[in-house]
């Protein structure tokens, strides 16, 4: 298994360090692989994750799950993220949205046994932390640099968020469910980071599926 995370370096108080992360039931996601249904630019039934540690390219999932893998980032690029489409809302999408807000939950549980305040969850962030995922998906490659080159801070900043505020992201594929997508960031020290940073105050995570196989991108603000 692999993992990956980027942050910018504000000067800001530096990242705390807390315990391991908390259990959650599988049983979402046992359920969406039932389901058997796509979800925006997802192809295939869903799920499973998988990650490379060269950073650039992905395998295309097949009927078996791939491994998982992990990404950490800061920023870089100049472009403007490219527009995705809108998700079409179905029961599905419902449940992924669930499974979305459970990396929250865990990640407030980490936040907590770390002595730092809960984040709140910001849709700009969600809405560039899916759109990253999509398009992760989409065209199977596991990156923090963007098709077009942009990286997460203009992601953040085209989703509407203010740039100067954007503040780290996180990425993984091959995971499939947020307990075990949490415990590997934070069982890596530069995800740990992002997740235990005392000053970020809001975050938010994106899911999306290539055949199998999910795609993960969490992204961090100061406010």
């Amino acid at each position: 298994m692999a993992i990956r995370g980027r942050h910018r370096t504000p000067l800001r108080l530096a990242p705390a360090i807390a315990a391991c992360a908390a259990v959650l039931s599988v049983a979402a996601s046992a359920a969406l692989i039932a389901a058997g249904a796509t979800v925006g630019l997802q192809r295939g039934t869903p799920p499973v994750i998988n990650q490379d540690s060269s950073g650039t390219t992905a395998p295309r999932a097949t009927d078996q799950p791939e491994p998982a893998a992990l990404r950490t980032a800061g920023p870089k690029a100049t472009a403007t993220a490219e527009p995705r489409r809108a998700r079409t809302i179905t029961p599905a999408t419902d449940l992924i949205t669930w499974l979305e807000d459970q990396v929250t939950v865990l990640v407030n549980r980490e936040r907590s046994r770390g002595g730092c305040p809960r984040v709140h969850t910001d849709e700009r962030l969600r809405t560039a932390a899916r759109r990253h995922s999509d398009e992760m998906a989409e065209y199977a490659y596991f990156s923090h640099t963007s098709r077009d080159g942009s990286d997460f801070v203009d992601r953040l900043a085209a989703a509407g968020y203010p740039r100067a505020d954007a503040a780290g992201e996180n990425i993984a594929y091959g995971y499939p469910n947020p307990q075990s997508v949490v415990e590997a960031w934070m069982g890596s020290s530069g995800h740990r980071d992002n997740i235990l940073n005392c000053d970020v105050q809001a975050s938010a995570t994106g899911l999306a599926y290539q055949g199998r196989t999910p795609y993960w991108t969490q992204d961090f603000g100061y406010r």
